[in-house]
């Protein structure tokens, strides 16, 4: 067995020494996924509610979550501070979510749903948990419960990685 050959993820290629491969390489196909589940949420939903995959994701934030701060919402859907802010910035203009200052700090504030915004929560966590069981219709509910402890885990460790500058 090669040295490539054992690392998982990983195969050997004319003229390069290692790549990856992107049908077993585990971050690889958690970008496939993300952004396929992205797409259909874009194309058979948010689009119907004149939203980006942004902002319909800040409402999702929101709604689970409840108010938040701009640098808290931007690190929960793994996305740049700027573009959250300009998402949150077109939410506001629309009357979805609304800024309250923060007592403690001025320069700080909370964004938080509006009723209006409220309502297309309601209808984005609709569509969601309709998709997430079709995804998992053929998972047991073993099956499901031990996929969400995992990806949890997953999720913890890249927390990891970043809090600690970690690099091969």
């Amino acid at each position: 067995m090669t040295e490539t050959a054992a690392i998982p993820g990983a195969r050997q290629s004319p003229g390069a020494a290692l790549r990856v491969d992107m049908d077993s390489h585990v971050p690889a196909l958690f970008v496939i996924l993300g952004g396929k589940i992205g797409l259909h949420a874009m194309r058979h939903h948010a689009r119907g509610l004149g939203l980006d995959l942004r902002e319909w994701r800040i409402l999702q934030v929101l709604g689970s979550d409840g108010r938040s701060t701009i640098f808290g919402i931007a690190d929960r859907i793994a996305m740049d501070r700027g573009g959250t802010s300009r998402s949150i910035a077109r939410l506001e203009k629309r009357g979805l979510v609304a800024r309250q200052d923060d007592p403690s700090d001025r320069r700080r504030f909370f964004i938080e749903l509006t009723h209006e915004g409220r309502t297309v929560h309601d209808e984005i966590a609709r569509f969601a948990l309709a998709r997430e069981q079709r995804l998992l219709r053929n998972f047991s509910p073993g099956d499901s419960a031990r996929l969400r402890r995992y990806l949890n885990a997953l999720v913890a460790e890249a927390d990891a990685m970043i809090a600690e500058g970690w690099a091969p």
